[in-house]
């Protein structure tokens, strides 16, 4: 099995619920018949009132949804892309390798107990990553996953943490991407909150920067909110 990420690009001023209830009614039945399984989408609909940690500068036409899908085999993933393609003014597409770093209830708050196709309660966030430019891959690799991922999991109240490296694009002209990433948190106010996303302590909030400028490319990073359906 592998796992695709196919990330919809759209105008500032796109209806992000239309694109949501559209994916809901008509994409995802047409990517099941497809082969695809354990479909998720992550969207900045009209649930969402907060942009996120880093959003897009302001009118960009930038990433506003992902739509996640496993397949027996990338390259048996039928029409996919073109059903995807309607949903945006450009949609790229990634081989991904997915860890799933934390699941809800594992560390932190209560395990899944709502159905397949319902929005996950609090908020999740949707992270576009680049390796920093002067990090060899093993080094990247080694202080991401090594130092990046349990450090963030101990000074932030994260509920669930998804990791995605990008393995290589599979759609022409995808934007080259190092990593994907999403995270759940218990509410809105808590991701908008600078101390409270840090456990209330500044001390943390300086650790976490100084990780993210040494494993990232800190100017390319991109981080929204968004609403989270998992479909199973």
């Amino acid at each position: 099995m592998e796992k695709l990420v196919h990330l919809i690009r759209a105008r500032a001023d796109a209806d992000r619920a239309e694109l949501r209830d559209r994916f809901l009614d008509e994409v995802a039945p047409g990517l099941r018949r497809a082969g695809a399984s354990q479909l998720s989408l992550h969207v900045a609909d009209d649930r969402v009132g907060i942009p996120g940690p880093m959003p897009e500068p302001a009118g960009a036409v930038g990433v506003v949804a992902a739509v996640g899908a496993w397949y027996a085999a990338h390259d048996l993933r039928g029409d996919a892309d073109e059903l995807l393609r309607p949903l945006g003014v450009r949609v790229d597409g990634y081989l991904v390798t997915e860890s799933v770093w934390s699941e809800f209830g594992q560390r932190r708050g209560t395990r899944r107990d709502w159905p397949d196709g319902e929005r996950s309660p609090g908020v999740a966030t949707l992270a576009l990553v680049h390796r920093n430019p002067s990090l060899d891959d093993r080094t990247f690799r080694e202080l991401w996953y090594g130092h990046q991922s349990p450090m963030s999991e101990a000074v932030q109240p994260r509920l669930r943490y998804v990791r995605q490296r990008v393995v290589h694009a599979v759609t022409p002209g995808a934007e080259p991407l190092d990593g994907i990433v999403v995270e759940s948190w218990p509410s809105e106010e808590v991701v908008d909150d600078v101390v409270a996303f840090h456990l209330g302590d500044p001390g943390n909030l300086n650790v976490m920067l100084d990780s993210v400028q040494t494993t990232f490319d800190l100017a390319r990073l991109r981080s929204i909110a968004v609403s989270e359906y998992l479909l199973g």
